[in-house]
C-alpha cells in the first residue's frame, strides 16, 4: 500500500519531523488505520516476518526517503546508508532484540550527528513469557511432559512406581534463579514468588535496582522496586556466579544476544548447577553452548551420587524457547531428549502483542518525541536532544 493520508478526523499534530510512517511488518488493516491518529500519512508494506505478503510490492527509494518513522523488525536489505532516509526521526523495532540491527551497514554508517531515535518493544511480552516459564516448569516438575510422551503418545498406562512414587516437586519448595532482571525476569520473579518459591537474581551490579522509568512496563506486572529476590549475585565475579547456580533448582535465562552474553552458559555454569536443576532459556539461543547442554541433559548420576549433587556435568531437564540456529535442524538431539521441552521461539506470541507494540509503545514514542520528551525503550538517541517543533 502506497502512502495514504490519514482520515480528516485524525488528530495527528502538524509536526513536519513526524508526519509520515512506513510500516514493514504485517500488523493488519485495523492497526494501520489506528496509526492514522498519530500520522498524517501511513504507508503499509507487509514484507517482513512469517506472515509477510509475498505478493506485496516492496518499498522503493521514494518511500524510504519520505518516511519520518519506520515500524519494522529489521532494516530492509536495500537500505545500506542513512542517506537513503534523510527524514527518518524514529526507527521503532517491533521486537526486544536489537543485535540484528546493530550489525547492519546502515546502522554502522550512522555518524555521531545522527538525529534518529532507535527504540525496541521490550516489555510488551513480559507477562506472556513469564507465564510460559511458569507453565513449562510446572510441566517438568509434575512430569506432565514425560506422561504425555509415555502415556498418550504410546497409549499405555504409566504406573506410579515408574514416576518415582511421590514425585511432584512443589513450587513452594523450589529456589528459582533469574539471570537478567529486566521486564521478563521481574515478571517471572513475581509469578514464582506468588507460588511460594524463593527467588534469586543474577545481574551485572549484584544489587537491587528499581526498574527504569524510561523502559516500557505492563501495568500490574513485574517487580518495580527490585525487592522480590531473597538475594542478588553479580555476573562480574566468577565465584558469585557459580554460587548462584549451585543454589538454584530452576535457572531462568532471560539474557539478550550480545558480544558479552554469547556462550556465557557453558561447562562451568552447567557443572555448578544441581544435578536435578531445570534450565529455562527464554533469552537468546546464542547465550548457550548447546553441545555442553546436551551432554548435561544426557548424563545420569553415578553410583552413590546424590541426584541433586553439584560439580558434575549433569542437569535434570530443560525448557528451551530459543536455540541456535533457528530453525533448529532435524538432526539436533534436542528434539529427541525426553527431558527437554522445545518450543519454536513462540513464548512471546501473545494475542495482545501487536496492539501493545503499535499503540502502547510506537504511538507513545511518537507522542513523546513530538513533545520533546524522552521515548520509552530507547537504546540509541541523538546526543543533542530534539526539542518540540
Amino acid at each position: 500500500m502506497r502512502w495514504v493520508a490519514a482520515p480528516s478526523s485524525s488528530s495527528a499534530p502538524a509536526n513536519p519531523s513526524l508526519d509520515s510512517c512506513l510500516v514493514l511488518w504485517p500488523i493488519g488493516p485495523a492497526l494501520v488505520e489506528a496509526l492514522g491518529a498519530s500520522f498524517r500519512e501511513v504507508a503499509y508494506f507487509p514484507i517482513q516476518g512469517p506472515d509477510a505478503d509475498l505478493d506485496a510490492p516492496r518499498p522503493v527509494a521514494y518511500d524510504y526517503a519520505r518516511a519520518d518513522a519506520i515500524f519494522a523488525f529489521a532494516l530492509p536489505a536495500e537500505l545500506k546508508h542513512p542517506r537513503q532516509t534523510p527524514r527518518l526521526a524514529l526507527f521503532q523495532c517491533c521486537s526486544a532484540g536489537i543485535s540484528h540491527l546493530q550489525e547492519t551497514a546502515f546502522y554502522q554508517a550512522l555518524g555521531p550527528e545522527s538525529q534518529v531515535v532507535w527504540a525496541n518493544a521490550s516489555g510488551i511480552q513480559a507477562s506472556t513469557i513469564g507465564e510460559h516459564v511458569l507453565g513449562t516448569v510446572l510441566m517438568l516438575t509434575h512430569k506432565v511432559h514425560y506422561l504425555y510422551l509415555e502415556q498418550q503418545v504410546k497409549q499405555r498406562w504409566v504406573p506410579h512406581r515408574e514416576l518415582g512414587g511421590t514425585f511432584i516437586r512443589e513450587l513452594k519448595t523450589l529456589t528459582v534463579g533469574i539471570v537478567g532482571y529486566g521486564n521478563i525476569g521481574r515478571e517471572t520473579a513475581r509469578l514464582f514468588s506468588t507460588c511460594g518459591s524463593t527467588v534469586l537474581a543474577l545481574t551485572r551490579s549484584g544489587r537491587p535496582e528499581p526498574f527504569p522509568s524510561s523502559s516500557f512496563s505492563l501495568p500490574s506486572t513485574g517487580d518495580p522496586s527490585g525487592t522480590l529476590p531473597a538475594a542478588y549475585y553479580s555476573t562480574q565475579q566468577r565465584s558469585e556466579r557459580l554460587a548462584f547456580f549451585a543454589r538454584c533448582d530452576v535457572v531462568v535465562n532471560t539474557l539478550p544476544d550480545s558480544a558479552a552474553t554469547r556462550g556465557c552458559f557453558g561447562d562451568d555454569e552447567f557443572r555448578a548447577m544441581k544435578g536435578e536443576a531445570i534450565y529455562v532459556n527464554v533469552g537468546r539461543g546464542s547465550t548457550t553452548d548447546h553441545d555442553v547442554l546436551v551432554e548435561a541433559l544426557r548424563a545420569q548420576p553415578g553410583e552413590g551420587e546424590a541426584r541433586d549433587a553439584v560439580g558434575t556435568l549433569r542437569i535434570g531437564a530443560a525448557s528451551l524457547d530459543v536455540v541456535t540456529p533457528e530453525p533448529l535442524p532435524s538432526s539436533s538431539p534436542l528434539y529427541r531428549l525426553p527431558n527437554v521441552i522445545l518450543t519454536p521461539h513462540s513464548a512471546a506470541l501473545s494475542a495482545e502483542y501487536w496492539h501493545r507494540a503499535v499503540l502502547d509503545v510506537f504511538a507513545l514514542n511518537v507522542k513523546r518525541l513530538r513533545r520533546g520528551e524522552q521515548g520509552v525503550n530507547v537504546w540509541r538517541a541523538p546526543t543533542t536532544a530534539r526539542g518540540p517543533a
